[in-house]
């Protein structure tokens, strides 16, 4: 079906305006009536404006957009496949928080009480989902796919003890940091406790410790910037993942 620029508009629930600055770039070009000129859209244009208003929703930056469609359809597709992906993620995430908050808020209401187990069981798939999100990718490139499922697995299979030791474990581990940074002596023993906390931190979640592995990870440390400001953050200082970093290095052997 064709549609006119009025038409189309309304169909996509854009104004007329962006469509023809969407025809001007050559986002979306519409084909001129030989009899009045006016923009008319065939229905490949109309399929394209459709995964252009698809990763818009995505948060892609018109720019994007254009690299995108100047690819294969088989990237395209898997561009969508990918969107939906983390689409998925997010659902099953929010599913998991409505559950466990409709649990609290039955037991709150004299129902049957929460297990302990079942209390923080929303926050460890919470944290689950954001590694994912944060530093799977980074992750899966560096150690492996099978390194990072094991990784997980191993977490959200965590005894609520556990959890509690590492969330207390990481606690200890960011106020001995800040003590060492604002320091800077990286030869004390407050320095030589952050990297026992730290190793100790990993091995919550890490099947296999080692100290090539924990250099490793410091060198990601330094070169990404999601797992320096992570640090920077909890500690309250600028140089606090490369405090971190110096006494990994200095100490993992």
């Amino acid at each position: 079906m064709t549609y006119t620029i009025q038409a189309l508009a309304r169909l996509a629930g854009v104004s007329p305006r962006t469509l023809r600055y969407y025809d001007q770039i050559g986002l979306v070009p519409a084909t001129r009536n030989p009899h009045n000129g006016y923009r008319t859209y065939s229905p490949a244009a109309v399929d394209r404006l459709q995964l252009i208003r698809y990763f818009q929703l995505f948060g892609f930056t018109l720019a994007q957009i254009q690299a995108l469609l100047a690819q294969s359809p088989e990237a395209q597709t898997a561009a969508l496949t990918a969107q939906r992906t983390q689409l998925a993620q997010q659902r099953d995430h929010l599913t998991a928080l409505l559950t466990t908050l409709d649990r609290t808020l039955a037991a709150r209401n004299g129902d049957l009480p929460m297990t302990d187990s079942e209390k923080f069981a929303a926050f460890k798939r919470e944290q689950l989902t954001t590694n994912d999100q944060q530093f799977g990718d980074e992750v899966r490139h560096r150690y492996g796919e099978a390194t990072f499922t094991a990784s997980q697995q191993k977490f959200a299979a965590l005894s609520e003890a556990d959890y509690r030791r590492m969330q207390a474990t990481e606690q200890q581990l960011l106020q001995a940091l800040k003590t060492v940074t604002r320091s800077g002596d990286l030869t004390s023993a407050t320095a030589h406790r952050v990297y026992d906390l730290h190793r100790e931190w990993l091995c919550f979640t890490w099947n296999n410790y080692s100290a090539v592995a924990h250099r490793g990870l410091a060198q990601l440390y330094l070169t990404d910037d999601r797992f320096a400001q992570y640090y920077n953050e909890r500690v309250g200082l600028p140089n606090a993942t490369k405090t971190l970093v110096a006494i990994i290095l200095q100490d993992a052997h």
